[in-house]
């Protein structure tokens, strides 16, 4: 298994990143920052002042940072980073077509040859977990839309999710297994306390994870715009979408600046957000909804004049999936 490059290139991606950031340690944390993030944050600060080496938190820190934002929000990685993102998910997909049986059963299906038995499914989903928990798909799944990545068109993070082969929280996998051996690594040196701090991080994201499929899942049943399945935008189903959209809206006021607006991009939700953290120039062709208790809407549309919704219906209508993969 492909093991040594990957802490290459994780560090060498931290470096080129903290570069480009304020050269203040204490800088001001992100707007869409969790409160995970700034723990970590603030413990890879303490450890410093001890004379801990803290080299691998500070590559934590960037991967965590990355995968609680939507593609469209990470606008600071530079050449350098982009070519360590593409070397990322090309070792991982090197890695899967040494499973020769997993990727024609992959093949097979992005090609629309045949349909998946549950057993093929879980084997499948059996495989990337084990892969996504040494390679950062986290990180390289935030950043592939904005990075294209010639000749992985067919077989890329976002279409794996959505014919629903990508096993539950497979953007947290590699950070969650770093952090477990740190902090194994911080209790024997006897720094039990530093340890536990790390145990609570990977509660939290695990817990945010969870409350991420839970929203996923319970808005989904939610959204049925196409409600006969036809393919086409009828108009009561433009009328109910609308509906929707105007129900959010009365919600803004009152609820605008509570954490719990969730964005929804190809299949995989981001969150928990306040409206006022979203940019909405970089996410309007993204989903958004409100603490699971909405429909998708997008989030152009939320914010748009009425006579400018409808633009927008195509995204709307694309999160829909396969029965099979429901």
């Amino acid at each position: 298994m492909y093991d040594g490059a990957v802490e290459v290139t994780l560090l060498e991606l931290a470096d080129e990143i903290e570069r480009l950031e304020q050269a203040d340690p204490t800088r001001a944390m992100p707007p869409s920052a969790s409160g995970a993030l700034r723990s970590l944050v603030d413990l890879t600060h303490q450890l410093e002042r001890e004379g801990v080496e803290v080299v691998e938190l500070r590559a934590l820190q960037v991967e965590l940072e990355v995968i609680s934002r939507p593609p469209g929000l990470v606008t600071r990685l530079s050449v350098k980073a982009s070519e360590v993102i593409r070397g990322q998910w090309g070792h991982f997909v090197g890695e899967l077509e040494e499973s020769r049986e997993a990727m024609s059963l992959i093949g097979a299906r992005v090609r629309g040859e045949r349909r998946l038995t549950p057993e093929e499914r879980d084997k499948i989903r059996s495989q990337l977990m084990d892969l996504v928990r040494v390679f950062p798909a986290g990180l390289i799944a935030a950043v592939n839309t904005a990075i294209p990545m010639p000749g992985t068109s067919w077989f890329t993070p976002w279409i794996l999710v959505k014919l629903g082969l990508m096993p539950s929280r497979w953007r947290e996998a590699h950070l969650l297994a770093r952090l477990r051996r740190q902090q194994e690594a911080l209790r024997a040196r006897g720094r039990e306390a530093a340890a536990e701090q790390l145990g609570e991080l990977a509660r939290q994201i695990e817990h945010a994870a969870e409350a991420r499929e839970a929203i996923k899942t319970d808005c989904r049943v939610l959204t049925h715009w196409d409600a006969n399945q036809n393919g086409v935008w009828d108009p009561e189903e433009r009328e109910a979408y609308r509906e929707e959209l105007q129900r959010l809206r009365q919600l803004i006021p009152r609820h605008g600046s509570r954490k719990s607006w969730y964005l929804e991009h190809v299949g995989e939700v981001y969150g928990a957000y306040r409206l006022s953290e979203i940019d909405v120039r970089r996410c309007a062709e993204m989903l958004i909804c409100f603490d699971g208790r909405s429909g998708w809407v997008a989030v152009s549309d939320l914010l748009a004049d009425d006579d400018e919704l409808d633009t927008t219906v195509s995204a709307v209508m694309a999160i829909q999936p396969e029965p099979e993969d429901v």
